[in-house]
């Protein structure tokens, strides 16, 4: 409503003066109708705000009769939900409502229908799948269900005729030979011969290895085992180029990935010898190579200079373990070391072939712009509807793609519809929820870094939180999560609520089962934390597909959630069949969830999670949660590094203040925001929802210190596990927390107190970035 004492807009045009002066002057010119006037305008004066609130009260309390009535009388199991009825905040019977109505049969029918074909990004099997997806989304009862599309350089293998392949030639004839369509994303085309030389996970490490045993390494074509940089195996070829390989050749060694099994598949789910994991081989794979900065949008620019520098400049193409042995067998001198040696029955010998053979690699890939079009489905908030909360999954695989993406595109459905039919019931959140199905995911994540550049400051401003379900049931031991420190109680809380599938433990929750399998003990770690309770284990989010950028880039709450195998008794790094084409529906039936019934509960969990995002007044977000993870951080370099920095006379003093207002301020903010009243601070709740909203996009440091400012050589002695783009300021890699940045700078090889105060003022920045968003710091100065 516009202040009384605002003059209103002037909405007449011109034509309209005169008449306007003209009445006025008749009115002015009467007296006794001015009189009349007067009066009658002073009636309607007092009387109106009166009939107003009479009015106003009497609607009110048959809304309000109505509204508890039906939330009141009707049995809290049995919630009918009607048309016009509003719940504004979360209700945990509507909840309960909701997680019974999702059905396993219908979670296995959709797995089952997403699995029939292969369907890569770009083909026209992948445009089907998603045109599918698209009219049955639009069949749920959803507010609005549309696509997206942008043209991406992508990359095919050539199936017919020239193939790629690998042959082992002596004395003019092929000792062994192979070809096939499996391939590595992006990889050149283009013939080489030479010697082979066995280069073990190709890290830096390794080369490091090989270097002091003088192995030579110029214009050799290297075999080297998948693992150990989890979906980056791009840091293998752009090591091996730097050492100035001719070529690359990849493999899944048994050891990796069937954790000592002998009996593979189909008798088990471990991997057979003829199977082969495609990868992605980009030197960068985050969004499309020939437009970074901007979506690649029908009419973009495409840099296709900037495109190339991204891409590999060696052959690499992928085989099966099966035919690696064949090539390792060959291998005759230099013992590797004892760590070197897999799971083969060979030597794992490191150069020269018998007889003198060498290896011929060619490879036949084909570079194309392609179409791609991500799928969203829409439900509306009534009370904030610019504010999202997102669930999202990809369509598009190398291969059939049951576990990945297909358990939890499968979930992502199932939920979508049971939404849809509260929406049909007359329900809508508070806050508008997204199911996004992003394709070209295992190109780069393509689909959902073309829309994150789209859409980037809209995001920045209303995304609450983002949620991934992909491989989604990779196992059927137990629930994990990969998520932001923010994400921590909503998590914890929604497992609380669901039941654990497992069924010699029907008394348990799916939280507990959790803690059970996978316990984390919360040891003191700041001052005033008293607490020794033991929670699950909540691990820290890395490379985890659309995740990334959203928490990288924008500092964007994420978390990404699955059921999995157990991790402490199989020793891999994944699913055994990932990227093969064993990955098929009846992969999952069969040896991970035969009865869909882990899907129903990971569908279960992920119903609550958003329903407490997306419809409670104060969202569960709690900025206290950073406070250990900061002392930790803190600790962890100084206990770990402490002589070195006394050395170079180097003071985290700065730091620790920094940690310690934030301590104060986010202490302060929680007590104040816990103790708000729902229904009389409506206000102040949003205003502090707000600076929820703002404050781990305010944790996102500045990139000063990012670690491509470093040369190759400098870049290239920082530990495997603090190489990543992240801006976040604390890191958590296994059982340490740390931050990474500062961690970084003390890894260099000539690393210098300009280099370590350089990290420190960056952290400080960010951390007191985060402390004003909390205290109104531009309003108060520092606190």
């Amino acid at each position: 409503m516009m202040d009384s004492h605002l003059p209103e807009e002037d909405t007449r045009d011109e034509t309209d003066d005169k008449t306007a002066l003209d009445f006025n002057r008749d009115i002015a010119n009467d007296p006794k109708r001015t009189c009349m006037q007067r009066h009658k305008f002073l009636v309607l004066k007092i009387t109106g705000p009166i009939l107003v609130t009479i009015i106003g009260i009497f609607f009110g309390y048959l809304i309000r009769k109505h509204v508890h009535e039906k939330a009141f009388n009707c049995n809290s199991e049995d919630i009918v939900l009607e048309a016009g009825l509003n719940l504004e905040h979360y209700n945990p019977a509507v909840s309960r409502k909701l997680r019974a109505s999702l059905d396993a049969g219908n979670i296995q029918e959709n797995l089952r229908n997403l699995t029939k074909e292969a369907h890569t990004a770009g083909t026209e099997n992948g445009h089907t799948l998603a045109y599918f997806i698209r009219d049955r989304m639009k069949t749920f009862g959803l507010d609005s269900v549309y696509d997206e599309t942008y043209k991406v350089l992508l990359s095919y293998p050539v199936t017919t005729g020239n193939k790629s392949r690998v042959s082992l030639i002596a004395n003019g004839t092929k000792i062994f030979h192979y070809e096939g369509s499996p391939y590595s994303a992006y990889s050149p085309s283009g013939t080489v011969k030479g010697d082979l030389v066995y280069a073990n996970y190709g890290l830096w490490d390794d080369f490091s290895v090989l270097s002091n045993m003088s192995v030579n390494l110029r214009d050799k074509i290297l075999i080297m085992r998948y693992g150990k940089v989890k979906n980056w195996d791009f840091q293998k070829i752009s090591n091996a180029q730097r050492y100035g390989a001719a070529g690359a050749i990849l493999y899944p060694d048994p050891a990796d990935y069937n954790s000592g099994n002998k009996i593979v598949y189909p008798k088990t789910w471990w991997l057979p010898g003829t199977a082969v994991p495609r990868s992605l081989v980009r030197l960068w794979s985050w969004g499309d190579p020939a437009t970074l900065s901007y979506a690649a949008k029908e009419g973009a620019h495409r840099n296709d200079a900037l495109g190339d520098v991204t891409m590999p400049t060696i052959p690499v193409l992928p085989i099966g373990y099966g035919d690696a042995k064949k090539l390792m067998d060959a291998l005759t001198s230099t013992d590797s070391p004892e760590d070197w040696h897999g799971g083969l029955d060979t030597s794992y010998k490191i150069e020269n072939l018998k007889d003198g053979a060498k290896i011929e690699l060619h490879v036949n890939n084909q570079r194309d712009i392609k179409e791609i079009k991500n799928i969203f489905g829409v439900i509306k908030g009534d009370l904030e509807p610019d504010k999202y909360i997102i669930l999202g999954s990809h369509h598009d695989s190398f291969t059939k793609g049951g576990v990945d993406p297909g358990t939890g595109l499968s979930i992502l459905l199932e939920l979508a519809e049971k939404f849809g039919q509260l929406v049909k019931s007359g329900w809508h959140p508070r806050r508008t929820i997204l199911f996004a199905i992003w394709d070209a995911s295992e190109f780069g994540n393509l689909g959902s870094q073309e829309w994150i550049e789209e859409h980037k400051k809209e995001l920045l401003s209303r995304l609450v939180a983002y949620i991934n379900v992909a491989a989604a049931v990779t196992g059927n031991f137990s629930f994990t999560a990969q998520a932001n420190q923010l994400m921590k109680r909503v998590i914890f809380e929604a497992t609380k609520a669901v039941p654990c599938p497992d069924p010699s433990h029907p008394e348990m929750s799916v939280y507990a089962m959790w803690k059970h399998n996978y316990p984390d003990s919360n040891i003191p770690s700041y001052p005033g934390d008293i607490s020794k309770q033991v929670v699950p284990k909540l691990n820290d989010i890395q490379s985890v597909a659309e995740c990334t950028a959203l928490h990288v880039f924008l500092g964007i709450p994420v978390m990404d959630v699955q059921y999995s195998y157990d991790t402490n008794k199989y020793k891999i790094e994944n699913y055994p069949v990932h990227g093969t084409m064993l990955d098929d529906f009846n992969y999952v039936k069969k040896f991970i969830d035969p009865n869909f019934k882990v899907h129903k509960t990971l569908a279960e969990v992920l119903a609550e999670v958003i329903m407490r995002l997306a419809t409670t007044q104060k969202l569960p977000i709690h900025p206290v949660d950073y406070i250990s993870m900061l002392y930790q951080a803190y600790n962890y370099t100084l206990n770990t590094h402490r002589q070195w920095l006394v050395d170079r006379g180097i003071s985290l003093e700065y730091l620790r203040e920094a940690i310690h207002r934030f301590d104060l301020a986010a202490e302060y903010f929680q007590d104040t925001y816990d103790k708000l009243n729902a229904s009389d601070h409506f206000f102040e709740i949003m205003q502090m929802n707000n600076k929820l909203l703002e404050l781990p996009r305010a944790f996102v440091a500045p990139n000063v210190l990012d670690i491509n400012s470093f040369d190759a050589s400098e870049r290239q002695h920082i530990p495997t596990e603090l190489f990543s783009y992240s801006m976040y300021p604390v890191n958590k890699q296994g059982d340490k927390v740390m931050f990474q940045l500062l961690e970084m700078a003390i890894a260099l090889p000539k690393s210098s107190k300009d280099h370590v105060d350089s990290a420190v003022s960056i952290l400080v920045t960010a951390i007191n970035w985060a402390t004003k968003v909390l205290t109104d710091g531009a309003l108060n100065g520092r606190r």
